[in-house]
């Protein structure tokens, strides 16, 4: 192996993906870069995915297929598959995707000095067919190093990014709350740079069983338990990033932190929301949605739990 063909590492993780497992190892397994290595670890599946899983490792050489003695949950699973990889450079990816076969070649001719690249991403539904839209329709994809913009959202998507191990090195284990590709797009933009690819380099596929909403298409059964479960991953989220002294974003992240930590019992945060409207301009660079900008979205993050609780509304 030479210097100019740096090992890639692909990891999968899969729980239940029997149906669309296939399609997607078949978009891996011919990448037109080599030398590729994929790393998959099964989160003990009950429907035929790890004996699928294993039918290709017997297939193919390049594939490692390893199964948790418990389930470990969706970011834990990640840790640690993401850990096992022994390349210069480590994807990841999910079980239900398809990626187009020029995409790991194109990321690491493109990655230059940056520690995370990252591409847009194409819609499809559970047939795989176009669903007319792409990630970068509901996000400003951001590059370069602007930690503010990922304090309160994220536009990397975890089966879209390529990071140096360096940077897996540096931040592995992940936090118990939040996602891990939020995560690394942070850390990555707080120690060094991000690039940003504008083609749609996998197929993601929208269906029923899958981890996140991007499109939020799903009706909520409880919206008061929606909204406290993300107050509570939103604290936890800026009291990680508080945590993390020493970049430019640190001061106003750790006054983020004091000013919301009490948003999940009691009324009103009116320091929260002040903070908010001071700094929307780069807090709020990431979202598309007229919704996230504006006097109306300040407005929200003025009330604590116990008010959304009262007066239904989140």
């Amino acid at each position: 192996m030479s210097e100019q063909t740096p090992l890639v590492s692909i990891a999968i993780c899969t729980y239940n993906g029997k149906k669309y497992l296939a399609e997607q190892l078949e978009s891996l397994l011919h990448q037109s870069y080599a030398p590729l290595e994929i790393v998959l670890v099964d989160d003990r599946s009950t429907d035929g995915t790890w004996e699928l899983a294993n039918h290709y490792a017997e297939r193919f050489p390049q594939l490692r297929a390893l199964q948790n003695s418990e389930n470990l949950g969706y970011q834990k699973n990640f840790e640690k598959a993401l850990g096992l990889c022994r390349g210069t450079f480590v994807c990841a990816s999910d079980q239900d995707d398809i990626w187009e076969l020029t995409k790991v070649a194109k990321l690491v001719s493109q990655i230059g000095e940056n520690l995370l690249i990252y591409h847009d991403s194409e819609f499809v539904d559970a047939d795989g067919q176009s669903l007319g839209r792409y990630m970068s329709d509901e996000f400003t994809m951001v590059s370069g190093s602007n930690p503010y913009a990922f304090l309160f959202f994220n536009c990397v998507s975890g089966h879209a990014l390529m990071v140096r191990r360096s940077l897996l090195e540096s931040v592995l284990p992940f936090p118990s709350l939040g996602v891990y590709d939020h995560y690394l797009a942070f850390m990555a933009s707080t120690q060094g740079q991000i690039a940003y690819v504008p083609e749609p380099l996998v197929k993601h596929r929208r269906h029923e069983e899958n981890a996140t909403d991007v499109l939020g298409s799903r009706k909520p059964k409880s919206r008061y338990k929606i909204t406290q479960t993300r107050m509570q991953r939103e604290n936890e989220w800026l009291r990680l990033c508080a945590a993390m002294s020493g970049h430019e974003a640190s001061h106003l992240a750790n006054c983020l932190w004091n000013a919301a930590k009490n948003r999940t019992h009691n009324l009103v945060n009116p320091r929260f929301g002040y903070l908010v409207w001071k700094h929307q301009g780069r807090l709020v660079q990431i979202p598309k949605k007229k919704s996230y900008h504006g006097f109306g979205f300040v407005f929200r993050q003025i009330w604590g739990l116990k008010a959304k609780s009262l007066f239904k509304f989140s």
